[in-house]
Formats: structure tokens, sequence, C-alpha cells
């Protein structure tokens, strides 16, 4: 019977009417359905050539190296897969490099993406602020939301962010000291509206 260890290192007898193994390395364990289906398919694959077929066909794998030893029956591929930032629509992941792949189930704990957003450089500026000035009590961001009527939405455990349909250096300004100010005083309201001209709208409850 062909074995698969789940750990870093996996370890797949290719096929019984076959000769030789494959042994697959991820750089981390692997957790996403895309994964587990190219592990499913290499088990009945009888050639380097083949394996290296499927490889390039899957749009989640970064980087890989696949060796052959000329004298041990084994084909070794490293495979560096990408990590996704997000989840765009529910069909894609995208990384911090912003290139898409396809979206299946597995890590739960991933930002959700939503809305037709022709630039999503605005939606990784969004996360490296919140990143980047870690709040208190504004540092888990479950989704980001676009429409072209209300623009930017954003959706933390506990308070609703309305940004506008405009992201620039002042709407940024304006964020940071809003949630400064918010944190320094303990202070959790239900929504923040950013869009207007005058101050900043809060609604408690």
């Amino acid at each position: 019977m062909q074995k698969i260890k789940f750990l870093f290192l996996l370890f797949i007898s290719i096929s019984a009417l076959t000769d030789f193994d494959i042994k697959i390395s991820f750089e981390n364990t692997p957790k996403y359905k895309s994964q587990f289906e190219f592990i499913e398919e290499a088990r009945f694959l009888e050639s380097t050539s083949s394996l290296s077929a499927l490889v390039k066909n899957q749009d989640w794998i970064e980087d890989y190296i696949l060796k052959k030893s000329p004298f041990l029956n084994t084909i070794e591929i490293y495979i560096y897969s990408k990590k996704p930032l997000f989840i765009l629509n529910n069909k894609f992941y995208v990384d911090e490099n912003l290139d898409q792949f396809k979206y299946s189930t597995g890590e739960k704990n991933v930002l959700r993406v939503n809305g037709q957003i022709e630039d999503l450089s605005n939606v990784l500026e969004i996360i490296n602020f919140i990143q980047d000035n870690n709040f208190k009590n504004f540092n888990t961001l479950n989704l980001i939301q676009y429409n072209y009527v209300s623009g930017w939405s954003l959706k933390f455990d506990n308070t609703n962010i309305r940004l506008g349909k405009t992201l620039n250096n002042n709407k940024f300004k304006l964020f940071k000291e809003t949630l400064n100010y918010l944190s320094i005083n303990n202070k959790i309201p239900s929504m923040i509206d950013l869009r207007y001209k005058d101050g900043v709208a809060l609604k408690n409850g």
C-alpha cells in the first residue's frame, strides 16, 4: 500500500507498476485542498517528465526544485508554496506580490476581500497600514469590501470602518489619528465613518 506522511517531508510511492518512489518536501505542512489533490495525483505518475508537467500546472507553487538520483530509484522535489495574504471574492487567493491563484478550502483565518477592485495595490496598502500601526483593539481585520457607491469599508471583530472612495495620505492620516485616539481612550465604537470632510462620525452599540 502506498504511504503518505503529512509532515514537512512527504514520501510517496508513485505507482505499484513502477520501481521508483517520489519524495516531496514542503516548506510548511500542507493545509490546502489543492496541495492534497496534488499529492494524490502524484501517486499515479510514472516519469519525471509527467511530474514536472503536473508541477507546472499548479498555480499555488511559487518555486520548486526537481532532482532524480541516477543511482537510486527516487525522484525528489522541493516545493515552495505561495502564501495567501487574502481571499478575493471567494475565487482566488492573492499573495503579497498580488499574484492570484485558485481558491481552495483549507486555512480559515485568511482575510477576505470582496468587490470589483481594479487596483489590488489599494488592498495591500490598507493591509500594510493596519499591520504597521498595530492599533490596540483594531488589529484583527476580517474583511475588506469595496463598491462604487460607498467605497471602501473594513470589518474588524467589533467595529466597521468606512473609508470612502478615495485612499490618499490625508485619509490615512485621519484614519491613524482616529484609531490612536480611540485606542488611548480604550473606546471601541461599532461604526467609524471617515467619509466626511469636516470630521469623523462614530456610532456606539
